[in-house]
């Protein structure tokens, strides 16, 4: 234990001198009686304000409890009254920064630097479809509402790559796959529905790719071809697709994607 202490307070060796430069930066102005001129507190406190808290952020992180915590130690906000007055919640700002750097400071040199904590990245889902439709529009908003990043290829940037190019592109960025079978052509010898060529195309793309990690969806009306009909699928229409909906969160969570939600 007190290797990895030494450890990462070695580590946080840059990050001390910086933010001790800013503290005397600070004491500097604070000395200097900026606050007491009004033209000059908002540009030298201000400019501080900006470059400490862009020191923060890239040591700890823009969602950190150090950055939060310089914000609102820098805010005073909006005040009126005499001139005493107003000089006083400006250098009240000016110490309880200080203060907090001192605090954050006296953290590093005692604990080390802390792992900064990177936001998560979001799930990506392709979705396989037969065009906009208003059941692809609901499926969309409903992987958006989850948390989920839904990937349809024609809405995504080409940069000059071919269309089957530019499918798998998208493709290997994601976690799995969704497969909205619209209908599309007739059967000549059955006569029925089938979803469209494309489609198709892009399920046997998928199976590649996410083997037990799909999602299939089939409208009212249509046919899968043998070889996908086997698989665990969910009837789907225009105007109903609350089942299909269903089936998508239950696929998700089950492949780790989302967490369960309650109620």
């Amino acid at each position: 234990m007190a290797v990895n202490r030494t450890r990462r307070q070695s580590k946080g060796k840059k990050e001390t001198s910086f933010l001790r430069k800013k503290l005397t930066e600070l004491v500097t102005l604070l000395s200097e009686g900026v606050f007491k001129s009004s033209n000059h507190y908002d540009f030298y406190f201000t400019k501080w304000c900006s470059e400490t808290e862009d020191g923060l952020i890239e040591i700890f992180g823009e969602d950190s409890k150090e950055v939060k915590r310089f914000k609102d130690a820098r805010s005073f906000g909006y005040v009126t009254g005499t001139k005493t007055q107003l000089i006083k919640y400006r250098k009240r700002a000016m110490f309880k920064t200080a203060a907090e750097i001192e605090a954050i400071l006296s953290r590093i040199e005692e604990y080390g630097l802390p792992e900064k904590q990177e936001p998560p990245i979001p799930p990506k889902v392709f979705m396989a479809h037969g065009g906009k439709t208003a059941a692809r529009d609901k499926l969309e908003d409903f992987l958006t509402a989850l948390g989920v990043t839904p990937i349809i290829v024609e809405k995504q940037s080409s940069e000059g790559r071919s269309k089957d190019k530019n499918v798998e592109y998208y493709l290997k960025q994601c976690d799995c796959a969704i497969i909205l079978a619209t209908k599309g052509d007739v059967d000549g010898r059955t006569g029925e529905f089938i979803p469209r060529g494309n489609i198709l195309n892009e399920v046997g793309r998928c199976q590649e790719i996410f083997p037990n990690r799909m999602v299939y969806l089939l409208e009212e009306g249509a046919k899968f071809p043998t070889n996908i009909d086997e698989k665990v699928w969910e009837r789907f229409s225009e105007e109903c697709v609350d089942k299909a909906l269903i089936k998508v969160a239950k696929e998700l969570h089950a492949f780790g994607l989302t967490k369960a939600m309650k109620g």
